[in-house]
């Protein structure tokens, strides 16, 4: 999984900015004000990340108090909670400092992101697949040419699509004047060598949706649904929903 970092999770849901590591732990060092944010940032995605961890076993024991409860009164028809109270308070406090650290965090790292504008460019950037959710994982886009992009989904994003293919190529998208034109494939070779095992798909509006289409494709392919069909034997709401 790509985003298992809590701060750097946060911080892509609310941006889609996609990093590979805490950058900003680079400049902390610098004495300027540019370091003087990092390190604010810094502090802060250390809070938060503590906050998450706080939160989490607040929330594990407000839920398995719950579920002793629900036993309890499956099994006696009554119900005794001793220290329910106390621990949904803790968790409703933990809650609250979690919502203002968040805030904090994206705060700090607007901020110091203003002085890095050219984060993400290169050969390989990194692609939230769903906007704003991070749950739907990340593709890594790996430059082939200057319009085209080999595309690798995490392990969070073959999980949520259904495919076999963690950290491994299942095709590229091109830019072109009409949108983004994705090629489903698991080898790039095949593109010379076995053309029936390259499957163009139709243009998307955009790099996310091109990519979506790509791992939608691959569901499909792996599925009862597939019957031997090429792309261009699928349904109109077939199509429709490889692009959405």
């Amino acid at each position: 999984m790509f985003l298992t970092d809590p701060a750097l999770r946060r911080i892509a849901a609310d941006t889609n900015d996609v990093l590979p590591e805490r950058l900003w732990r680079h400049d902390t060092v610098t004495l300027d004000a540019l370091g003087d944010l990092a390190r604010v940032l810094h502090k802060t995605a250390l809070g938060f990340t503590d906050s998450t961890t706080t939160l989490d076993k607040a929330l594990a024991r407000v839920g398995e108090m719950a579920a002793a409860g629900r036993r309890g009164l499956a099994a006696r028809a009554d119900l005794h909670m001793a220290g329910y109270h106390q621990a949904l308070t803790d968790a409703l406090a933990a809650r609250e400092r979690h919502i203002v650290l968040g805030a904090m965090l994206v705060t700090a790292y607007h901020a110091w992101r203003n002085h890095r504008p050219v984060l993400g460019t290169g050969d390989e950037r990194y692609l939230l697949l769903q906007p704003g959710d991070p749950a739907r994982g990340v593709a890594v886009l790996r430059q082939r040419d200057p319009h085209t992009w080999l595309v690798f989904p995490d392990t969070e994003a073959a999980t949520a699509f259904d495919i076999p293919y963690p950290g491994r190529v299942v095709g590229e998208v091109a830019q072109t004047d009409h949108g983004w034109t994705p090629t489903a494939y698991t080898d790039p070779q095949h593109r010379q060598t076995q053309p029936g095992l390259t499957y163009p798909l139709p243009v998307c509006d955009d790099l996310a949706s091109a990519c979506r289409s790509l791992l939608r494709w691959w569901h499909l392919r792996h599925s009862d649904a597939w019957r031997s069909r090429t792309p261009a034997q699928l349904t109109p709401a077939e199509l429709a929903h490889l692009t959405a």
